[in-house]
């Protein structure tokens, strides 16, 4: 490993004394199957890890694994008191549930999703008045579990949340809602999304 490169699975494998599988299957925390890997093994892989700083690439893992375990929020502005309430939530409320938010402001929310790069996405980013959005349509089409915060969108396979004004703060129940039903959508716990609209949110004054 050249100076100031990061390390890759090889120099973990090499160090460890072990094959490049036995490090994929150990770093990948899978278990079962007919594999076996010796207690011994398995410390020594970590062990070497953790020294080298080897951090595994998420989005390859996810690829193989055909799962991210990442959530895209997408906004438009993090000075936009709403927005900012989102993503704050966000970084609170997912990592409980297993997931890391992914932060996108503007138009990078689309490439970024296009690309399966989150396995779901709450999407408040969609310019006021919109009617259809052909990347929204085109991910629901695919099934990506998708909350959109839109007062004039409606439901085609994903779910609308109306936030009326987005002037002020939204309540903390209302960004914990919108959370939690793209979390019961990731989930497979409610069937046929985007079958209703939900009521418009309450937001305090600011």
């Amino acid at each position: 490993m050249g100076l100031g490169a990061k390390p890759t699975i090889r120099d973990v494998a090499k160090s460890a004394g072990v094959s490049l599988t036995t490090v994929s299957y150990v770093l990948s925390g899978r278990h079962g199957g007919t594999t076996r890997i010796s207690e011994s093994t398995q410390a020594r892989v970590q062990a070497a890890a953790k020294e080298l700083g080897y951090v595994p690439n998420q989005a390859a893992r996810g690829m193989r694994r055909g799962k991210t375990d990442l959530v895209a929020i997408a906004i438009g502005d993090l000075e936009w008191p709403w927005d900012r309430a989102l993503a704050t939530a966000a970084a609170r409320i997912l990592p409980e549930h297993g997931y890391q938010p992914v932060i996108l402001i503007g138009e990078g929310w689309r490439r970024f999703m296009l690309s399966g790069g989150a396995d779901g996405a709450i999407i408040g980013a969609l310019p006021p008045g919109t009617l259809l959005d052909l990347t929204v349509g085109e991910l629901a089409r695919r099934g990506v579990a998708q909350v959109i915060i839109s007062d004039t969108m409606q439901p085609a396979g994903f779910d609308v949340l109306a936030p009326g004004s987005a002037s002020g703060t939204p309540e903390p129940e209302a960004l914990e809602g919108a959370i939690t039903l793209l979390l019961d959508r990731l989930a497979g716990r409610t069937i046929g999304a985007g079958t209703t609209k939900a009521a418009p949110w309450e937001f305090k004054a600011p």
